[in-house]
């Protein structure tokens, strides 16, 4: 049985409280606290001001198009839903784009293509970025970083593109594309030629983690780059991971999970025997039965046997632990992919839970089956928290931290290195909820491994900062006490094991605040529904409340169908 469950903005993902796979410590800190790879010292728009995105137009004052059309800035979004745009939007450097600020279930870009041509020091996380058939171009990618350098893509949907859902090519030595991470976000359903990524740069690097190929022809992905390619998952393919060049790159593919879905086939494909590759425990699930139980994977060379590396090429591979095969994807099909899921992604979740039943190969955003706002579905708005100084951190986080609500400090260093402003955004993208000071908050660990419900998850709670936790007698709510008149950021350890061996360990970030009446009521909603899973008690809230959204989709063959979706909606 496939799950479709979603997450509001206060539940979005901790990445994993494993040792980060990033480059050397610097004087600056991480993009952001979960960020490996290549990418993972990019400090986007930290030295520049905050531009608020206050509208869905596509361009003019407030609009996305605006945000990022000059450097040095950290957008924040003060609104929620679709921005429907007519031309490509070109990304400059140094910017920080944070989509986990959108109120509701977030922010889409839809209509065209995101660019970052020959710009650098780029960090965009939380964005769900669709062209759809009727963008400018029929070779329009999604998101194409061509000739860019040092980017770090996290917890994005790239989808619907018709040409490649990612692009990452350079032929231009001065501009090669190099110091790139893409982790856990979704790339699925392109159009038009159906292709996932075509990465393309000699000398650059490339780094992907945790990330989910769904529902593609080919090029899943096309890496003619020195790449790593750990803890990803490809689901509902005809051709996965490719090379086919004729220059030589190197190659770490690690602990990577292959499952076919109804058009599966080739996990390698046109993989050269130029190519120098270090293959180790990735898997494979051919039989479509709805149960993740493969075996084990090789490469296959199309030309004759290539040079199998017997170590790494590269240290960032290793360097700390990662999780098996078998644990990634349960950890991908929990936490990646914008948080919370909106319509598209409801049902492309739905459809890889079903471990080969469903899923298909779409030529146009139509043959999704989605019956709302001309096929794309919805994303629902909320209502963006008071921010009465206007400095990107709403006044509960202030209070809470102990910043001045009557004046902008978003640019205040810290002593960790990180602006305040960043404070905020990390908070908001990573797991995290909030606690009034002195009192409890029972959090359901349930809600955040989705992917584990099919296999008896036991769980564990440790390492609280700040504060104490202890796991209840239900197996699954842990409740945590902050220390006694303690405020700001506190933490705790959790741990979800399957009865199948798998297992993945993250942190939940709590904000803590004043009293109980610092936290914001919830607003009222018109879909609620009881929720089994989450109970809000004691004196504490969550920004977000369950509630249940009935999706309605249609399948290829004109089938009716409805979900029951468990979401958050923001307060």
């Amino acid at each position: 049985m496939g799950y479709s469950f979603g997450f509001k903005r206060n539940f979005a993902v901790s990445a994993l409280c494993l040792s980060f796979w990033c480059i050397e410590a610097s004087a600056e800190p991480l993009a952001f606290p979960e960020a490996l790879g290549f990418g993972a010292n990019v400090t986007g728009g930290r030295a520049g001001t905050v531009y608020h995105v206050t509208n869905l137009n596509d361009d003019g004052a407030g609009s996305f198009r605006d945000a990022v059309s000059q450097g040095n800035r950290i957008v924040v979004f003060d609104v929620g839903g679709i921005i429907n745009i007519k031309t490509a939007v070109s990304i400059k450097s140094n910017i920080t784009i944070a989509g986990q600020t959108a109120p509701g279930e977030g922010i889409a870009i839809h209509g065209g293509k995101l660019s970052t041509g020959k710009q650098s020091n780029i960090i965009i996380r939380y964005l769900r970025i669709r062209p759809g058939e009727n963008t400018a171009s029929t070779k329009d990618d999604a998101l194409n970083l061509y000739d860019a350098k040092n980017v770090i893509v996290d917890h994005c949907s790239v989808e619907l593109a018709p040409w490649n859902n990612f692009g990452g090519s350079s032929d231009n030595a001065d501009y090669r594309v190099t110091g790139i991470t893409v982790q856990n976000s979704l790339i699925a359903n392109p159009i038009g030629q159906q292709f996932g990524a075509h990465i393309e740069s000699i000398d650059g690097t490339w780094a992907w983690y945790y990330n989910a190929f769904v529902n593609t022809h080919n090029r899943n992905p096309l890496d003619k780059i020195n790449d790593i390619f750990v803890n990803n998952i490809l689901y509902n393919f005809e051709a996965g991971y490719t090379t086919h060049t004729s220059a030589k790159f190197k190659h770490d593919i690690v602990n990577n999970y292959f499952v076919y879905g109804p058009e599966g086939k080739n996990e390698w494909f046109q993989v050269d025997k130029n190519q120098s590759i270090y293959a180790s425990g990735n898997l494979i699930d051919k039989n479509r039965d709805g149960v993740l139980n493969g075996g084990p994977t090789s490469i296959y060379y199309y030309q004759g046997p290539g040079e199998e590396l017997k170590n790494p090429w590269n240290e960032l591979t290793t360097k700390g632990p990662m999780m098996s095969a078998a644990s990634a994807w349960r950890y991908v099909t929990s936490q990646s992919g914008v948080l919370p899921y909106d319509d598209i992604d409801s049902l492309i979740w739905h459809q890889v839970g079903t471990l080969g039943k469903e899923g298909a190969l779409v030529k146009s955003v139509g043959a999704m089956g989605l019956k709302t706002n001309n096929g794309w579905g919805e994303v629902i708005a909320g209502k963006a928290a008071t921010d009465s100084d206007k400095d990107g951190m709403p006044d509960y986080f202030e209070n809470a931290m102990g910043y001045d609500t009557a004046k902008d400090d978003a640019m205040v260093k810290e002593d960790d290195g990180y602006v305040r402003i960043e404070k905020y955004i990390n908070w908001l993208g990573a797991m995290h909820a909030q606690v009034a000071g002195n009192g409890t908050l029972d959090f359901d660990l349930r809600t955040i491994t989705r992917g584990f419900q099919s296999v008896k998850p036991t769980y564990s709670v440790s390492a609280a900062e700040n504060a104490s936790v202890e796991l209840q007698k239900d197996g699954y709510t842990a409740r945590f006490t902050p220390d006694k008149d303690f405020k700001g950021l506190a933490s705790f350890k959790y741990t979800v094991k399957g009865n199948d061996n798998t297992e993945y360990t993250g942190r939940v970030e709590i904000l803590v605040e004043k009293s109980a009446s610092a936290i914001d009521p919830p607003q009222d909603s018109s879909e609620t529904a009881q929720d089994s899973i989450t109970a809000i008690k004691n004196a504490h809230t969550f920004r977000n409340v369950p509630q249940m959204r009935k999706n309605t989709f249609h399948d290829l063959k004109g089938r009716r169908f409805e979900k029951q979706i468990p979401y958050r909606v923001l307060f």
